[in-house]
């Protein structure tokens, strides 16, 4: 017995230096997230401007970004594209910021955006809600390909206490064994002295470049800013994307939006409720669509009917909870003219100061 501890001993030191190894270099991204999001990531935590956040895969960088802060942001946006440009200097800059909002978020980004902060314990003060309409649109075209769908059937059925078949929870434990998995340990050595020179990677950029670029940045807090090209075009243009944006088949994941989905309704008040018995501050902001676009919807009442009447009820749902709405899906409601637009669908940063209350 005494000869068979000793040899475990000789050995432990090996199998220490290995797991530590693995759990480092982390090849697959098991504990710190792939390798281009990681970067990405330890760049914003330093409070570095990056490059090419189009080429990100925006769902995983927040999730990286989700583990690695080391406390939560006390203010905390979701939302899609057109609540990015949401970003610190709509605070009073007394509390810490992150805006989790994705392109083409959809109502299981919705969800989980929140749920990567609140998985490792770190619960806003405060949290921005961008609701697009579709959010409450259940047709196959409101969906967007990117997003985590198991993450979300895993915080409605965990958290909220929906019943569904779409999710069977894992073992937390599962992925610690590939620490112990010699074909992993030598993965890592291969990765870590690995040539990578030849990967894309993203490109910090210096602060006061930034409002130069040609390409989309991410921004430390999470926020983006579009390139110069696309923020200083002629309005003109913003105001043809718009007629675009008006005349297509369907207006943006709009397409089959006959009913506010009840399931989603359901979820939607199950999820405030759970927020605010944590004392979690929301605030719902509704996001213009272009007088353009808006007209059409107007219009076309057996197409979009389902947009004004979703207002309605999230206004009505907002005097129940007693939250907070700031803007709205008609622009001029909140006094907004085309100026105030990038395209068709997205507000300039200005104007979403227009609506939006100071944070904080």
């Amino acid at each position: 017995m005494f000869k068979l501890i000793k040899k475990l001993l000789l050995f432990a030191p090996i199998l220490l230096g290995m797991i530590f190894v693995s759990y480092r270099v982390d090849p697959s991204g098991l504990f710190w997230g792939a390798g281009f999001e990681r970067m990405a990531s330890e760049y914003m935590l330093q409070g570095i401007y990056i490059d090419g956040y189009e080429r990100l895969d925006g769902r995983a960088l927040n999730e990286v970004y989700a583990k690695n802060v080391p406390q939560a942001p006390q203010i905390l946006v979701n939302g899609s594209s057109r609540s990015m440009m949401i970003d610190t200097s709509f605070t009073t800059g007394e509390k810490t910021f992150y805006n989790a909002a994705n392109i083409g978020g959809d109502i299981y980004d919705f969800f989980t955006s929140y749920y990567i902060f609140s998985k490792e314990g770190k619960e806003p003060e405060i949290f921005v809600m961008g609701l697009d309409a579709w959010l409450f649109n259940d047709y196959e075209e409101s969906y967007d390909k990117r997003s985590n769908k198991e993450l979300y059937y895993e915080f409605i059925g965990e958290e909220l206490g929906f019943e569904n078949t779409s999710y069977v929870a894992d073992n937390p434990l599962d992925k610690y064994t590939a620490l112990l998995d010699p074909s992993y340990f030598q993965g890592s050595v291969k990765y870590y002295f690995k040539d990578k020179s030849t990967e894309v990677q993203p490109e910090p950029v210096p602060r006061e470049a930034i409002y130069e670029q040609t390409e989309v940045i991410k921004a430390p807090d999470g926020s983006v800013i579009y390139d110069k090209d696309f923020r200083t075009r002629p309005q003109e243009l913003a105001d043809h994307d718009a007629l675009l944006t008006a005349n297509t088949e369907s207006i943006l994941r709009l397409y089959g939006f006959e009913e506010i989905s009840p399931e989603y309704k359901a979820q939607f008040e199950a999820f405030i409720q759970y927020l605010q018995a944590k004392d979690i501050q929301i605030i719902f902001f509704l996001p213009a669509y272009h007088p353009i676009v808006y007209n059409k919807i107007t219009e076309r009442n057996d197409l979009y009917h389902c947009v004004p009447e979703l207002e309605a009820y999230l206004r009505q749902t907002a005097e129940k909870y007693g939250i907070q709405v700031a803007g709205s899906y008609d622009p001029a409601r909140s006094g907004l003219t085309n100026e105030d637009f990038l395209d068709g669908v997205h507000l300039r940063q200005d104007s979403i100061r227009k609506v939006l209350p100071v944070l904080g």
